[in-house]
């Protein structure tokens, strides 16, 4: 009982940090396609359990699709959209529990967060021990890229949450006889983002290594077979659009992602906008995007498994083999050369789970190591070993994530040289064109009131959202894209990205001035220049 009590209050506080701060973020312009489209489905959902409303193939691809592959947003399962809607329709629209819509629509993500951390806290108490699990589970909050995109009306932070849920679901259902938990939950990870066709591939060599080992224990491949006809019964359920034409529109929706798009993105220098991608981006990228201190008691976790294997409080499942698995396959594709890496990190964030594990379990072991060189000279060594240990990785978690706020998008870890370091490296600096939100207040203040249109640049979507909100005068509007947009503007915003200089030099000529009249900067790194026309 009492561990139950301190992993509820862990997802408890994390639902709460994660709902404050998202709103302090920015707008990123898919959270604009995502929440008009849930809340589509949302109506769908409540005039078919109220009205009797029709489920025919003409009202379903009205609200669920269309001929374009990216009509209503069909391209992405629907499961995070749909919660979306319901929370916008229900905790603001009803119960006003949020005063703006955005802010019901990011809360289910905050509670996939706080889901997220109760699920690693749970896992690890019951393998590796309380200690182990209060630390995994605090490093999993004070994660600072994983803070943010959890605070956000987007599918990346859910889905690392679905993702564990299924490896926890296998894990737990492996002894039982008909483990029928985990594939529900692969078809929630199914209906949440297609990453999740990646799962077995960490769980069949598992189960495979089990099998081998053991010289048996056939019967534990009913997990798979839970997998590969439960879990696609709960994406059909949950997904209208595949209520007729199925296997058209799963062909339609996996091939949208196999030749998606390669958006452009920065890293050591360099522009890449196509494959061949460097084949260390997700590794680099890790390393720079997780807090130093966390990846140290990572590798020491490590250390730990491989040291004591042969003692493993629950060898029979082979838990640390299933964690390293679960991370590998995340990151795995992106080894690869050709996977589109535009977003960096949140695209492999399933890894993260794993590293607070491997982080707790190496807090503990180098608190034991501590202790016993310590030996009887100190009362009470163990203890005083695990707090010093535990809260110096913890307490450099937290001063990362607290720098890191609102544009954890810019920051990056000690091993880059913090922020800075990173952009000197040519590291990604802004994605999504959130970190517009922190020039409004000074655009309004320039602007005294007056007409004054707005080259909002990487923003657009989102501007009609924030003057919507309040958070800029409706005399402010949006002047249009491209060099018709800053033609007819007063004000232009640049977002620093690499490949976004061409729209300076496109203002410079306009405007006649190269002069920004106010910079964004984050920690030092300027992220958004305003221009003011002359």
């Amino acid at each position: 009982m009492r561990n139950r009590l301190i992993g509820f209050a862990l997802a408890l506080a994390t639902i709460v940090l994660v709902t404050a701060e998202s709103g302090e973020l920015g707008i990123a312009r898919d959270e604009m396609i995502y929440v008009s489209s849930g809340a589509h489905y949302a109506d769908w959902w409540g005039h078919l359990i109220t009205s009797g409303f029709s489920t025919s193939r003409a009202d379903i691809t009205h609200a669920w699709g269309g001929p374009q592959l990216t009509d209503n947003n069909r391209e992405h399962p629907p499961l995070m959209k749909t919660l979306f809607g319901i929370s916008q329709r229900l905790f603001h629209d009803k119960v006003k529990l949020f005063s703006d819509e955005l802010g019901a629509a990011r809360f289910p993500s905050a509670v996939m967060a706080g889901l997220l951390v109760l699920l690693v806290f749970t896992f690890t108490v019951e393998v590796w021990g309380l200690a182990a699990g209060v630390i995994a589970a605090l490093l999993a909050i004070f994660m600072p890229r994983a803070l943010f995109h959890a605070g956000l009306a987007c599918f990346d932070a859910p889905m690392t949450t679905l993702w564990f849920a299924v490896i926890y679901a296998y894990w737990r259902g492996l002894p039982k006889k008909l483990p029928w938990q985990v594939g529900v939950v692969f078809g929630l990870a199914l209906a949440t983002k297609h990453n999740a066709i990646l799962l077995p591939f960490a769980l069949v060599p598992h189960l495979a290594f089990l099998i081998w080992r053991d010289r048996g224990g056939w019967r534990r491949l009913l997990a798979l077979a839970s997998i590969a006809l439960i879990g696609p019964l709960v994406l059909v359920a949950l997904w209208p659009w595949l209520w007729f034409d199925t296997v058209t529109h799963v062909t339609q929706w996996i091939g949208f992602h196999l030749t998606h798009v390669h958006y452009n993105y920065e890293y050591l220098g360099q522009n890449w906008n196509a494959p061949r991608f460097p084949w260390h981006v997700a590794l680099v990228t890790t390393l720079f995007t997780v807090p130093a201190a966390t990846l140290g008691a990572a590798g020491f976790g490590v250390v730990a498994w491989i040291k004591e294997r042969a003692t493993n409080p629950d060898r029979a499942r082979a838990p640390a083999l299933l964690v390293f698995l679960s991370a590998g396959v995340s990151i795995g594709p992106f080894l690869l050369g050709s996977t589109p890496i535009f977003g960096a990190e949140k695209h492999w964030a399933p890894a993260i789970p794993s590293i607070c594990i491997a982080a707790g379990v190496g807090c503990v072991w180098v608190a034991r190591g501590l202790a016993t060189a310590i030996g009887d000279r100190v009362k009470h060594a163990p203890r005083i070993a695990l707090g010093v240990v535990a809260t110096a990785v913890v307490a450099a978690a937290v001063s990362e994530t607290i720098a890191a706020e609102p544009y954890a998008l810019t920051w990056y870890s000690t091993l880059a040289g913090g922020d800075a370091g990173a952009a000197d490296l040519g590291m990604n600096r802004q994605f999504w064109g959130v970190a517009a939100r922190g020039v409004l207040p000074e655009l309004a203040k320039l602007a005294a009131g007056k007409p004054a249109p707005v080259y909002s640049h990487d923003a657009s979507p989102a501007w009609g959202m924030y003057q919507r909100l309040g958070m800029l005068p409706k005399t402010m509007p949006d002047s249009g894209s491209e060099q018709g947009g800053i033609d007819n503007s007063q004000f232009a915003i640049v977002i620093h990205e690499r490949h976004f200089n061409r729209h300076d030099y496109m203002i410079w000529v306009t405007y006649r001035t190269l002069q920004p009249v106010y910079v964004l900067r984050a920690n030092g790194v300027p992220i958004v220049s305003v221009y003011r026309r002359r």
